[in-house]
């Protein structure tokens, strides 16, 4: 009997050292993991600080079974003119922190650097830095008349998301259209309408002014089936029409009845065009920027600067421009040197409100 209870006493004796080692390792371990997690907190906050960025989001979480520990995810903004490259560089310096992955991420709509850090071998902080890309549409207006080199350039060698307005009527519509949807291009129709003052009118479909509902109506559907592919609409010339209340809003119910989207080209600062089509539901956008007014590169340049200056503001940017050599070249050499983490090229129909 005695044996027994002198057994149960180191047990239990025993049991208790064990258990009050644990709770004393446990202890020391949160005490070192707490030390070092606030070290990291700080010294990221103060790197962050310095970098002049800003934590949009943070969460933090218990994981772990004995014993538990904080883990932190940090979401952080970067600036859209902030050198990404740069960015990289600092990030490894954060000394002395301890970086156990840092991966690059470049997504659709967003660029990423995902870093996962900590102290020792014990990772304690996930940073998920992120810029939110800008999106430029372009539009190229007046094709249809020429077949030739420059419209190989714009269609087949700019392997990029691009819009191509196509009036109805001209000699190659039809073929410019099967070539730009054979090319990953989208189709639009660039239909004339009248514009103030005299003008020469040679096109087949125009709307003009006094014309009524029905006919309007069936100038749209004629120049349609003149340019296969077409989900969306802008006006060629039409500083008259698209200030005209009547007329724009036939043109419009025309526009909806087809299903198509609509831009508003904005060749006359009084167009109504874009506001009637929002009040009637229409999915439509209108033009920021033309890109080539003066047929020179150096201002074509210029004014693409303007156009992502327009989409850092908004959050995207419709551009148009027409089919001439200067432009094709141009948008040739600016296209493919766009940094592709913080601009993303996309069709019209994806800047639509």
């Amino acid at each position: 009997m005695l044996k027994r209870i002198l057994r149960f006493f180191f047990l239990s004796v025993g049991a208790l050292i064990v258990i009050l080692g644990l709770i004393l390792f446990y202890q020391f371990q949160s005490q070192v993991y707490k030390k070092g997690y606030s070290q990291v907190e700080k010294r990221i906050n103060r790197e962050l600080k310095t970098l002049g960025f800003q934590i949009e989001e943070k969460t933090v979480r218990e994981e772990g079974f004995f014993p538990r520990y904080k883990v932190a995810k940090l979401t952080i903004e970067i600036p859209f003119d902030y050198s990404l490259d740069k960015l990289k560089e600092k990030i490894r310096h954060f000394s002395p922190l301890k970086i156990f992955e840092m991966e690059e991420k470049n997504l659709d709509n967003q660029y990423q650097i995902q870093v996962n850090l900590g102290f020792k071998n014990i990772p304690t902080h996930f940073l998920k830095f992120i810029l939110k890309k800008v999106r430029i549409a372009i539009l190229i207006d007046d094709f249809g008349y020429d077949r030739g080199e420059v419209v190989d350039i714009l269609l087949k060698e700019l392997n990029v998301p691009l819009t191509v307005s196509i009036i109805p009527g001209t000699p190659h519509a039809k073929m410019i259209a099967e070539k730009a949807h054979q090319n990953k291009k989208e189709v639009i129709v660039h239909l004339p309408m009248q514009p103030k003052g005299n003008f020469n009118n040679r096109y087949r479909w125009i709307i003009m002014q006094g014309m009524g509902e029905e006919e309007i109506k069936k100038t749209l559907k004629l120049a349609l089936r003149n340019v296969p592919y077409a989900v969306g609409l802008n006006n060629h010339m039409g500083s008259l029409i698209t200030t005209k209340d009547k007329e724009m809003e036939a043109v419009l119910r025309a526009v909806k009845g087809e299903g198509l989207y609509f831009v508003d080209s904005r060749t006359i600062s009084s167009s109504i065009a874009y506001t009637l089509a929002q009040k009637m539901g229409i999915r439509s956008s209108y033009r920021q920027v033309f890109l080539d007014n003066e047929k020179e590169e150096s201002y074509i340049n210029g004014q693409f600067k303007k156009l992502i200056l327009t989409a850092k503001e908004r959050g995207w940017a419709l551009g148009i421009g027409h089919v001439n050599r200067v432009t094709a070249s141009t948008l040739k050499k600016l296209i493919y040197q766009l940094d592709k983490r913080k601009i993303r090229l996309v069709y019209v129909s994806q800047v639509l409100n």
